[in-house]
């Protein structure tokens, strides 16, 4: 008998803000330096594929600080935190060619997580509703399974 183990799921954050280097000269450090949060699951990083930025998501606030002070310590680079534009974020799931349209016609909405897969970001409950309704081929989830 074939066994599939999934291994731990990722949730999505409930927190979500922009982060930008103070020493904009500095801006490929901090990509490393989220890269390496992100794989020791401190953080989920978000390249929107709109503009040159990450959003960074966390379960609470005060792991923001904790970010920042570690960035800080860690590469010598000051960070700030700022309000992001999104509230939420969703995994995008579903047959390739359906995926494509959806993200063509998102843009503004889409980002990929620090494995390269498909996040929707949202503003609202009323906008993942919405992408539910009008793709039913598509599934839209909290949690990312983890292929081991």
């Amino acid at each position: 008998e074939d066994l599939r183990f999934t291994g731990i799921p990722s949730f999505a954050p409930e927190l979500l803000r922009s982060v930008r280097a103070l020493d904009p000269m500095k801006a490929k450090h901090l990509e490393k330096a989220l890269m390496q949060f992100a794989e020791e699951g401190a953080a989920k990083v978000f390249k929107p594929m709109i503009g040159s930025g990450y959003i960074v998501g966390v379960v609470g606030a005060l792991q923001f600080d904790v970010l920042a002070s570690r960035i800080e310590q860690e590469y010598s680079l000051p960070v700030r935190f700022e309000g992001s534009q999104f509230s939420s974020a969703r995994w995008v799931n579903g047959p390739k060619a359906a995926v494509d349209a959806f993200v063509n016609i998102n843009k503004g909405h889409i980002a990929a997580d620090h494995d390269g897969d498909t996040v929707y970001l949202t503003r609202l409950q009323w906008d993942i509703d919405r992408v539910q309704r009008d793709h039913p081929e598509l599934r839209l989830t909290a949690t990312k399974e983890m292929m081991v």
